[in-house]
């Protein structure tokens, strides 16, 4: 009796400790900012962009039959693939390795607030000057120069970024319904500047319009609050498209395409 009372609580011991293991398996993939669990549907344009939406999941053997103009980009787990019609295309095919690292794209699609926008000085001297566009470094930090839904992980830690920061800059942020006017200023060479919460509340449905001195025209911006902040790209994608942030969602498709992640694929 004593030997079977033995068995059974070592058992329970190994139960547990598996359960420990499993879980924290389960935690370390939905942390690890590059995982996505099936093939999403990120953009679509042409005569078959009804058959295949935006937020449309595929399996991996699915096939999909374009048309002349047709033009899909699938996000998977080798990274983004575009396919190109007219022709007939099996996301079972191998396709090109994700050359883009999973600490680059856990740091793009991680909010990391207010933090990083009081140190977020870029330093210019000695350092030759790109023609390049400055690309926005994350995917929760609000373009002002780009209008629309936008949609914010954490309320509390919204920052403002400006593609032009060689030299210092200020905005109006300008509430339509009372004409209610915060002001924020950008030193020179920092492209960050933490949201004013308190003078300019951030709610779901909030609508704000953003004059800023050094761009060509002033944008509207209606605020979508997340429930939660999505910890791979498949959530965000998911998120983005749901909540119809097309901005950022454009962003997050050019980010991964920036990485040569894409593999075009033409029939």
């Amino acid at each position: 009796m004593h030997s079977v009372e033995c068995k059974k609580a070592q058992y329970g011991n190994f139960a547990r400790s598996l359960g420990k293991a499993a879980l924290g398996a389960a935690l370390l993939v939905g942390v690890s900012g590059a995982a996505v669990a099936q093939n999403m549907v990120v953009r679509s344009t042409g005569p078959s962009a009804t058959s295949y939406p935006a937020g449309k999941k595929l399996a991996n053997g699915a096939k999909l039959t374009l048309k002349n103009l047709d033009m899909v980009t699938v996000l998977g787990k080798g990274g983004t693939r575009v396919l190109k019609g007219p022709g007939v295309f099996s996301l079972g095919a191998t396709a090109s390795a994700q050359s883009s690292s999973s600490t680059r794209l856990a740091s793009f699609i991680n909010n990391r607030g207010s933090s990083r926008a009081r140190t977020g000085a870029v330093r210019s001297a000695g350092v030759s000057v790109s023609n390049e566009e400055p690309k926005n470094p994350n995917l929760w930090f609000l373009d002002v120069t780009k209008g629309g839904k936008f949609c914010v992980a954490d309320a509390n830690a919204l920052v403002l970024w400006r593609p032009d920061y060689t030299g210092s800059a200020t905005a109006s942020i300008v509430e339509p319904a009372n004409g209610t006017v915060t002001a924020v200023a950008w030193r020179k060479g920092n492209p960050l500047k933490s949201w004013p919460t308190a003078e300019a509340p951030l709610t779901d449905g909030a609508r704000y319009r953003l004059i800023g001195s050094n761009v060509e025209k002033s944008v509207e911006i209606n605020f979508v609050m997340l429930n939660e902040s999505p910890q791979n790209l498949d959530d965000a994608a998911a998120a983005l498209i749901a909540n119809g942030c097309q901005s950022q969602l454009d962003l997050l498709v050019d980010t991964l395409d920036d990485g040569s992640s894409t593999n075009q694929d033409q029939g």
